[in-house]
């Protein structure tokens, strides 16, 4: 079996031939002719100014720059070649034909977090309860952008969409869950729709504390969710009430142990989450956010995922 043919399987719960790792069965682009987040800084398609770090998260929001929500009605929705997004996504795809992984492309900030960047961050939160109408106007804004691009993105051919939309804190989400089925579900259901039409495969990344929204997640057509912070959210319960519906991607603890364990307890917690995570599949092992960690806690990881392939499907990756 093929490392892609092993990853939908595990996204499907088809009985896969060992746990994948996400770097080593995912590959996931982005289009070269948007200005989504310049890693260099600078504006972006929607004039939001970003500032460049050397840090692996790489560029930042300036927060001096934003709209306010009175003028939302003035708001330049960016103008884009939708042709050319698709065509170069296509020859991206084409570059990477012979890959042994499932091609996504990502589909930075499309709707709270662009929100929050068009208005800053408090003035949005804000804008949640002072100015419901006037919020779900520039969602309606964001959201027509973002189904002309999710329609780019799959006709390029790829296999499926990253949505990364950020809606929890650490014991909580930013808003509550009531609002979030307001501003947010239905939206993000109208973008999922596009990812289906193409039968693609929808990952909804989102860190912080999400669990009161996961069951709207599967409803909406959710295929995998990341990266299930195990510091912020109970991995273990939402496997056990979520896991026939939901492939999760991530849980090994950058907060904890990735971080600042021994390599010695790396191995133990790692093999203590993937035993639990991939019980009749639907489980991609990787690190609970894009930080970097000790090498040699990366290499304990690594191992550790190995050692259970080994002992519990007999493969060696």
């Amino acid at each position: 079996m093929t490392e892609k043919e092993n990853v939908i399987r595990t996204i499907t719960r088809d009985h896969p031939a060992w746990i994948p790792y996400r770097y080593h069965s995912i590959l996931t682009l982005q289009s070269k002719i948007l200005r989504v987040r310049p890693v260099d800084g600078g504006r972006d398609d929607w004039g939001i100014n970003w500032i460049p770090t050397t840090e692996v998260e790489g560029s930042y929001i300036d927060r001096n720059s934003h709209l306010d929500i009175e003028a939302i009605a003035e708001l330049r929705v960016s103008e884009t070649d939708w042709e050319l997004v698709t065509n170069d996504l296509k020859k991206q795809i084409e570059a990477n034909k012979q890959v042994d992984k499932l091609i996504l492309v990502y589909n930075e900030l499309p709707l709270f977090d662009r929100a929050q960047a068009i208005l800053g961050m408090e003035e949005c939160l804000m804008a949640t309860v002072l100015h419901p109408g006037k919020f779900e106007l520039l969602l309606d804004k964001i959201t027509e952008y973002q189904l002309k691009l999710t329609e780019a993105i799959m006709k390029s051919g790829t296999e499926g969409v990253r949505f990364t939309d950020d809606w929890g804190m650490q014991d909580r989400l930013l808003i509550s869950p009531a609002q979030w089925r307001v501003f947010i579900k239905p939206r993000l259901s109208k973008l999922y729709e596009v990812v289906k039409k193409y039968n693609g495969f929808v990952f909804q990344h989102s860190c912080g504390h999400i669990e009161e929204i996961v069951p709207d997640l599967i409803e909406i057509g959710c295929d995998v969710l990341d990266p299930i912070q195990p510091a912020a959210n109970d991995i273990y319960r939402l496997k056990k009430e979520y896991g026939k519906d939901l492939c999760f991607m991530g849980g090994l603890d950058t907060q904890t142990y990735l971080s600042f364990g021994s390599p010695e307890e790396v191995e133990e917690a790692v093999k203590k989450v993937l035993l639990v995570m991939s019980e009749g599949g639907g489980y991609i092992a990787a690190p609970s956010h894009t930080i970097s960690i000790p090498e040699a806690n990366q290499t304990a990881m690594l191992e550790a995922i190995n050692e259970v392939n080994k002992i519990k499907y007999g493969v060696s990756n």
